[in-house]
């Protein structure tokens, strides 16, 4: 039996479906372009969310699952104009939330008016229809319901989830019971997040745009004390995400089994010792990595940022800013990965774009108000978390194209150094590109093998120093199977990872 927290509104019973006029809605914004603006876009959302909950207390009782969901449409429209300088990109932005195809028509000719009253009501637009054709062009956005037979509101979704999640946690419980860590305390959970987010993208000044993207992400929690030096409680966390339910239920049968693996590291949490400290060589294992570049790359490759003179990299393009052997790009149109897509959140196409290639800088990111830094071209990385936010250039996937070396030849010629395996929360300031990351498990290398876990440590660096200090990168990419998510000015999104071995040959290692 479900307990649904969020039972659907009565405007649900009467249909999710929002019917748009494409052609009719560009027509008004094209008309309704006050004197001076040069371009309009609506961008228009509709998101679909279920969380489902599953726990498990230490002595093995699993309570009811709990179901929450949730349904949201909004629109978010801006205004483009040029300021004294034509390089210098203006715009206003007025956001509607649930809107009707009466309220979006009024949104576009009016928007100054959104919170007026009589946009509850026909308006008057003055803009007559082309009933020329036989068929208006309608996009359709969020057509399900809670009794939809498919999806992710459906009683099998539901099921199967859940059905997943409780085989999920027993194995964790087992799997704790039968090995080092031995205690438990508290329960184990199990969490799965899906979502259905459909957008369609308007504009004066180039093709309309429409994407749907899918994600659902499963999230294990276990507190384990006892065993070791310490009896302090470590609760530990494993994430796995896909695009489907079916691909995210494909890891029970692999050895990225999310119980397996909490169940392990577990065990080696618990044997860890205090991590060394010092300058030393460091080796990311493939893609732990990815995310220490995201930060010292990507926030600071952002076209904002360079346009602001706020990055160490500003004034760098054409510039060998890393080591010849690194060739990074971002690159949104991979198939699968969480940041991939078909087009940004302004309907640009997703593409690769090379950012560093053999050591060279020789592009940034950037959406249609930075450009400018772009050649006058967006990158394709105009993102935002929502129809309430304004876009702004944002990595996708992070890729590092493969090396020559493998990963047991890069361990052999590190004589003493630290192996990372699991990266957890950084921050990086963008004007100076100084970074503070933390390990969330590692490993020690002496001789040229790996030896014991180790615990707490802290690497601290300069990105512009990092980069120049990659002296070995694998031929092993592999994918973040997790769910890496990227802040900035409160807004949360996702991005990937696509990595190979890489090491430095010397990093800061501190503790907390």
């Amino acid at each position: 039996m479900f307990l649904d927290r969020h039972p659907a509104p009565p405007y649900h019973r009467r249909g999710m479906t929002l019917r748009v006029d494409i052609d009719h809605l560009r027509r008004i914004l094209g008309a309704s372009l006050p004197t001076g603006a040069r371009a309009a876009e609506l961008f228009i959302e509709s998101r679909l969310s279920v969380h489902v909950g599953v726990t498990m207390s230490a002595d093995g009782a699993a309570a009811a699952p709990t179901v929450e969901r949730r349904w949201e449409t909004g629109a978010h429209l801006r205004r483009f104009s040029h300021g004294g300088d034509r390089r210098d990109v203006r715009h206003e932005s007025f956001v509607l939330d649930a809107p009707t195809a009466g309220t979006l028509e009024a949104l576009a000719l009016h928007p100054e008016a959104v919170a007026v009253e009589w946009l509850d009501g026909p308006p008057p637009l003055g803009i007559a229809r082309d009933n020329q054709r036989s068929e208006p062009v309608e996009a359709r956005l969020a057509d399900a319901s809670p009794s939809a037979l498919t999806g992710a509101w459906s009683s099998g979704f539901l099921a199967t989830a859940t059905g997943l999640l409780s085989s999920w946690i027993g194995a964790i419980a087992g799997g704790l019971a039968g090995g080092p860590a031995s205690g438990t305390d508290g329960f184990c959970s199990a969490s799965l997040d899906a979502s259905v987010q459909e957008i369609l993208l308007l504009a004066t000044d180039r093709d309309p745009a429409r994407d749907t993207r899918s994600s659902v992400v499963a999230t294990l929690r276990a507190s384990v004390s006892g065993g070791g030096a310490s009896d302090q409680v470590n609760p530990l966390e494993e994430i796995r995400s896909a695009a489907t339910l079916e691909e995210l239920a494909r890891f029970a049968s692999k050895d990225l089994h999310p119980a397996v693996q909490l169940s392990a590291r577990a065990g080696r949490r618990l044997e860890a010792a205090p991590a060394p400290r010092g300058e030393m060589p460091v080796v990311f294992a493939s893609p732990s990595g990815g995310f220490l570049l995201h930060e010292v790359c990507g926030h600071l490759l952002e076209a904002d940022h360079v346009l602001r003179g706020v990055t160490p990299f500003a004034s760098a393009r054409g510039l060998a800013i890393a080591s010849p052997l690194l060739t990074l790009v971002d690159d949104g149109s991979i198939p699968g990965m969480r940041g991939s897509a078909l087009f940004d959140d302004e309907g640009v196409a997703c593409r690769r774009t090379p950012l560093i290639m053999d050591g060279t800088l020789v592009g940034f990111l950037s959406d249609r108000l930075t450009a400018v830094a772009t050649d006058g071209i967006s990158t394709g990385n105009g993102r935002r978390q929502s129809y309430r936010d304004a876009p702004m250039p944002r990595m996708t996937n992070l890729v590092i194209d493969p090396g020559q070396d493998t990963f047991e030849r890069i361990l052999a010629t590190t004589r003493t150094g630290l192996l990372v395996t699991r990266l957890g929360r950084g921050r990086v300031d963008p004007a100076s590109g100084r970074f503070v990351l933390a390990v969330d498990e590692a490993f020690l290398i002496e001789n040229g093998r790996v030896t014991s876990p180790v615990a707490g440590a802290v690497l601290r660096g300069r990105a512009a120093d990092l980069l120049m200090k990659i002296d070995a990168i694998g031929c092993d990419p592999v994918s973040d199977t997790g769910s890496p998510v990227c802040v900035k000015e409160d807004q949360a999104i996702p991005f990937g990872i696509l990595q190979p071995t890489l090491r430095v040959s010397s990093m800061s290692v501190g503790d907390r």
